[in-house]
């Protein structure tokens, strides 16, 4: 298989989604009758070590910044292998692929990493997996950064956020508590909420609820450039921002201790209503 290439999930429902092998990226999901769930900047042009905007990204072993590893640690601009081809129009379809550190690259611990990718009727769940092959331990932080697509962010109302602690990285990196039954989105917004074990739930007028659950991961990230920042991302347009929403899982606040021989995993999962 060619570095790059598309791999495409199809089920017995006729829901479609498309990843690509290059950082084992969700880069489309379209349930059957519906549009485009994820949102993927027209800018973004996939290419060998260029990370693409949008759709799903893998973060690992590093979240953000908050690290000496690139943005987003590494694997999200790497080739995968595709261990699992998927089986055209099973009731659920599924595509596993996996990257480990036979591959040259700047993080010098030895691990293994598999992204599984399954498609019902309705929803789509992406799971994250991480092995400590080596004989020391380790630890990591990581998300799936979903950009899920709406019609405009300012008529969005995320609701299961409530009572939760969140860091405001657009207030100062300052912790706070969410006091708002429903959150509204109306300019740069980079929360991460902890501890965010209960749904959340995506609405917006004109298109069906999305229902977002995790497992394994700790935070939920809820983000938005907002019409300043995105101006300087120069790999989206400057006016598609009220075209996206990130509701991300994540492994954030407090990294993963992997000993050696341990595994973990983490969860997304987004059905529609």
């Amino acid at each position: 298989m060619q570095a790059g290439a598309d791999v495409v999930l199809r089920n017995g429902a006729g829901d479609e989604a498309r990843l690509s092998t290059q950082g084992a990226q969700l880069l489309s999901w379209q349930p059957a009758g519906e549009g485009e769930q994820l949102y993927l900047s027209p800018l973004s042009r996939p290419a060998p070590g260029v990370a693409v905007r949008g759709g799903v990204p893998v973060c690992f072993p590093q979240f953000s910044e908050r690290g000496p590893l690139p943005k987003h640690g590494f694997v999200r601009t790497q080739e995968w292998q595709l261990l699992v081809p998927p089986v055209p129009h099973a009731p659920i379809a599924e595509a596993r692929f996996q990257l480990d550190s036979s591959m040259p690259g700047p993080w010098d611990r030895a691990f293994c990493v598999v992204l599984v990718a399954r498609l019902g009727a309705r929803w789509l769940e992406l799971e994250l997996q991480a092995a400590n092959t080596g004989r020391t331990p380790w630890s990591f932080t990581a998300a799936l950064h979903t950009y899920l697509q709406v019609g405009d962010v300012r008529a969005v109302r995320i609701a299961g956020l409530r009572g939760l602690d969140y860091e405001d990285m657009v207030g100062g990196n300052t912790l706070r508590s969410e006091t708002e039954p429903v959150l509204a989105i109306a300019d740069e917004t980079d929360r991460v909420y902890r501890e965010a074990a209960r749904a959340i739930d995506v609405t917006e007028p004109g298109r069906p609820p999305r229902h977002v659950t995790q497992q394994g991961f700790r935070d939920a990230v809820v983000w938005n450039p907002g019409p300043a920042k995105a101006t300087r991302l120069g790999d989206m347009p400057a006016d598609d921002w009220p075209r996206m929403l990130c509701i991300e899982a994540g492994a954030i606040a407090q990294p993963v201790e992997l000993a050696p021989g341990k595994t973990w995993s983490g969860i997304q999962r987004i059905a529609l209503a």
